[in-house]
């Protein structure tokens, strides 16, 4: 009898990592969106793009930080993230991958703000064969960010999907819910910095579609990535969020905050900069809670 009850009893998993991880998880879609979001404005208006770009930089380098040392102190000793950093044969695992992306971003947005850093101090009588070395040697920075923005938005599913803890992580649409909710994240912290710093009309109307758009491709993929559960694991986990535990944070963060409450500011919006700051901060909410959800339920 004993035996049977061994036998049939459910085996009780530790928690593979805690409140820190489901932080840093979240909290890597910002930098990583935000240099998309420049990058984009950058090609949009080439002409007004200097002050953004400056003050971008700095924030994402902030934000870089804070990630890397919050995957420290998960990791419980620093010479476990300086192995991860420096170790060449363990491809095969995700975080380690995502450690590897972290330095490589971190060292490319240093030389960024140092080019740019040489354009606002550049003489006008700098020779048009060094400018022009200089901008080939900008675009192609600027091309490296985006890729490693990219690989850093994403690199959470590839980390989640592998353990038993984030079935959602494993479904069809969680890698592009990560890169969208991370683009949306560099929309809200663009429009932040906008709102301290006033652009042109059309450059708010420019920043208020494409915000609009990305919200629309979100809300899109949430509803075709939720009907295309099937079944298992994560059939259990997403009714926990439509309809069980978890389904409060869901109707007020994600769809409330995160879509409603954005949509409705920005459509409104005009020429009212003081509308995009509760746009902002509602898809930081929302975006930050399905991420959190993904980890979690």
């Amino acid at each position: 009898m004993a035996t049977t009850l061994a036998q049939t009893a459910p085996i009780e998993h530790a928690q593979p990592w805690g409140t820190l991880l489901a932080v840093y998880f979240t909290l890597i879609g910002i930098p990583s969106g935000l240099t998309l979001m420049v990058w984009w404005h950058r090609n949009r208006y080439p002409t007004a793009a200097l002050s953004l770009d400056w003050r971008a930089g700095w924030a994402t380098l902030g934000l870089l930080a804070a990630a890397g040392l919050l995957l420290t102190i998960d990791l419980g000793r620093p010479e476990r993230f300086h192995l991860m950093l420096t170790e060449f044969g363990n491809w095969d695992s995700p975080i380690s991958l995502g450690a590897k992306i972290i330095a490589v971003k971190t060292f490319l947005i240093a030389v960024a703000l140092y080019l740019l850093w040489r354009r606002r101090t550049a003489s006008r009588d700098t020779p048009a064969q060094a400018r022009g070395m200089t901008a080939r040697f900008d675009t192609s920075v600027a091309w490296l960010l985006g890729a490693s923005s990219v690989a850093l938005a994403v690199y959470p599913v590839a980390v989640l999907a592998r353990t038993w803890v984030s079935p959602l992580a494993a479904t069809n649409s969680s890698a592009l819910l990560f890169l969208i909710t991370s683009l949306l994240m560099g929309c809200a912290t663009v429009l932040i910095l906008d709102a301290v710093s006033p652009n042109e009309a059309e450059q708010q109307r420019g920043l208020n579609r494409i915000t609009l758009a990305l919200l629309m491709a979100y809300t899109v993929t949430l509803v075709f990535g939720a009907a295309s559960v099937s079944g298992g694991p994560a059939k259990k986990s997403l009714d926990t969020v439509l309809t069980g535990e978890h389904a409060p944070l869901f109707y007020t963060c994600v769809i409330g905050a995160g879509v409603l409450l954005p949509a409705a500011a920005l459509a409104l919006a005009g020429k009212r900069r003081w509308a995009r700051l509760p746009a902002a901060g509602g898809l930081l909410a929302g975006t930050a809670a399905i991420r959190y959800l993904i980890f979690t339920a």
